[in-house]
């Protein structure tokens, strides 16, 4: 890199906070022109994962798992997340039943929920010898005043009782009566020019003690690539005149394909006595941290695998130092910097990955700085050991390039693939999840 520090470091640290809000104000314009009025009371449902509100940071269900998977018995679903300043905030939250395809099923709230149905989030903590004040919440469900009663798929949706209940955050989690069981498998690519760059997966979902009358109509699957929300396959429906012994068959040659992706790129600030692996740099002055992680480059054209133990793009919080470890876990600006001898052509960049919620947001769009070459962004976010890409997307229909990926795409990579299968018997007027399974492309290799 030309010089170790960029000329544009000082002016990203100063203009940083108000590009984000500038940027995130026009993210809410267009995200009122393409969500759907869906909600009786006049505010618009968001149905994909969201944070509205650019203050709340670090939204995580069940951490630990990147798995929002519960079964319906005994599951148990935790969400908790940061609210930056010093305002005590009054959210409210609800869940929503919605069918396979994440829009609201037909049930009534009382056909679902046993309790109330909204509740106010109670489990409060300020943080603790931080440089960033931040206000903690947690939440679980079901809880003693909200309980789900279905299987299926959830929004979590959480309002501010402040501000009109206006929306501020949506989650998605599923619900599983695991009654089926299904197994995956890694099959031969059958398209040879996909050989060496994607994953193909066939299934089989056995449903003993059920008598399915029609189950290309009354069964369908969808299959997530390490559970992101950007990446799934479905509504697959069984191949007909196929089930044998109670047992359907999701045998697709050339069509349940996927890119494989490459490991992840990382970085480590779980201290920042020291420089962890992936940072270069670590400051501290009176309002924050400042972490400047290595330049990176593009890894499209490089040659050979290297295996890589990763996270499958997403993210842990911790900090090593401390013992309360999300209350004492503070928060830096972090420069991400990626070389590029001249800006793409009508064509963004972002950082992209869990840490970004699968989605393009505004903070993490990169700029381009010509003295020093290189696309660079300053996002906040929380003391852990992150996984992240950088996508190039088309500028005007935010598509990702095929012409200028920067990460590629080996069939060597270690993915996740999560198996999806919903029954809805003829009358029947929601879909029941039924079963979850899955392969590690890695371990279950043919």
């Amino acid at each position: 890199m030309r010089g170790l520090f960029p000329t544009f470091v000082k002016h990203s640290i100063e203009t940083s906070s108000s590009r984000t809000h500038n940027m995130t104000l026009h993210f809410h314009l267009l995200l009122l022109l393409l969500i759907s009025p869906l909600l009786s009371s006049g505010q618009d449902l968001i149905t994909d994962e969201r944070v509205v509100d650019p203050t709340i940071k670090t939204v995580q269900i069940n951490p630990g798992s990147p798995y929002p998977v519960i079964e319906l018995r005994n599951g148990r679903v935790n969400l908790q997340f940061d609210c930056v300043g010093t305002d005590l905030r009054n959210f409210l939250y609800t869940i929503i039943h919605c069918d396979s395809d994440w829009t609201p099923s037909q049930l009534q709230n009382n056909e679902y929920i046993d309790g109330f149905m909204e509740d106010r989030i109670t489990d409060i903590s300020t943080s603790l010898n931080t440089l960033t004040d931040y206000t903690h919440y947690r939440l679980t469900l079901p809880n003693q005043n909200m309980r789900f009663t279905k299987s299926g798929n959830y929004l979590l949706i959480i309002m501010d009782d402040d501000n009109d209940k206006e929306t501020v955050m949506v989650r998605r989690f599923m619900v599983s009566e695991n009654i089926w069981k299904t197994t995956a498998q890694l099959s031969p690519v059958v398209n040879s020019r996909k050989i060496f760059t994607h994953h193909e997966i066939d299934f089989q979902v056995s449903h003993d003690g059920f008598l399915l009358s029609n189950p290309t109509n009354e069964v369908k699957a969808y299959v997530y690539q390490n559970m992101r929300w950007d990446r799934v396959f479905g509504p697959i429906a069984p191949r007909p005149f196929v089930s044998v012994k109670n047992k359907l068959s999701f045998d697709y040659q050339d069509s349940i394909v996927f890119p494989a992706g490459k490991e992840w790129r990382f970085f480590d600030m779980r201290t920042y006595n020291f420089r962890g692996p992936g940072i270069q740099k670590i400051e501290r002055n009176n309002q924050t941290w400042q972490v400047y992680l290595k330049p990176e480059q593009n890894r499209s054209e490089s040659i050979g695998y290297e295996l890589v133990n990763d996270l499958n793009g997403n993210y842990t919080i911790e900090n090593r130092t401390a013992g309360e470890s999300f209350l004492q876990t503070d928060y830096a600006n972090v420069l991400f910097i990626l070389e590029q001898d001249q800006p793409f052509e009508n064509e963004d960049v972002y950082v992209f990955g869990a840490l970004t919620d699968w989605q393009l947001k505004p903070e993490f769009k990169m700029q381009y700085d010509d003295d020093s070459k290189s696309y660079y962004c300053n996002p906040l976010l929380k003391q852990g050991y992150y996984n992240y890409a950088f996508l190039v997307v088309n500028a005007d229909t935010f598509q990702p390039s095929e012409d200028n990926d920067q990460e590629g795409n080996w069939h060597e990579t270690d993915n996740v693939y999560n198996v999806f299968t919903y029954y809805r018997p003829f009358g029947g007027n929601y879909d029941r999840l039924v079963s979850v399974g899955g392969v590690d492309s890695r371990s279950k290799r043919n």
